[in-house]
């Protein structure tokens, strides 16, 4: 058993800096208006929370789960960690709801993320890389320099999205959705020239 035991907590208006939080478990905890800024989790893990209006800014991460995760009007920034947060078993999701988030610098390495709701979210600057998106939703996401490599994106849809950055060669693409204009910024990854 973890070294601290969490249940049914919720943790209003803290700041934590510069902290490392190790061996802990967080079942089903609510964390609202927290803030999290150059902290470092180490052996812990997140069951079903939620985090309502938190700033979480430059997360490390090693030896620690979390599943079934709730962002709600969070401002997630400097997140490279995501793939070292996946829990256990094959269904298992990091993340189980974004809204009305938003998300700068971050990386999601081979993550599922089939039939994901993005829709409306801000996620800028960050890059996703070979993860499972098909039939994921991106609509209205205002995605500027968010760059797909190596992703599965059959079926996703990216109509009234704007920014974002697709490698054509690299990705399967198939019956995913697209809004004119903004789908003419495909053609880039092609080194094409267009009179």
């Amino acid at each position: 058993m973890p070294e601290h035991y969490y249940e049914e907590q919720v943790i209003k208006d803290r700041k934590y800096q510069n902290i490392t939080k190790e061996q802990s478990k967080f079942i089903d905890c609510t964390f609202e208006n927290c803030s999290f800024e150059d902290c470092s989790i180490t052996g812990c893990v997140f069951v079903n929370c939620k985090f309502y209006k938190c700033n979480i800014i430059s997360l490390t991460s090693k030896h620690s789960e979390m599943k079934n995760a709730v962002f709600h009007k969070c401002n997630l920034i400097g997140i490279h960690c995501w793939n070292e947060l996946l829990p256990a078993g094959k269904f298992a999701h990091s993340i189980e709801k974004l809204e009305g988030c938003y998300l700068k610098y971050n990386s999601f390495i081979e993550m599922p993320f089939r039939k994901f709701d993005f829709a409306g979210n801000i996620i800028q600057e960050s890059a996703f890389e070979e993860c499972d998106l098909q039939e994921s939703n991106f609509r209205d996401c205002r995605l500027e320099a968010t760059q797909f490599f190596r992703c599965d994106i059959r079926k996703a849809d990216f109509r009234d999205a704007k920014g974002y950055v697709i490698d054509i060669p690299s990705n399967k693409l198939k019956q995913a959705r697209f809004s004119y204009p903004e789908v003419t910024s495909l053609l880039a990854s092609l080194d094409i020239k267009i009179d």
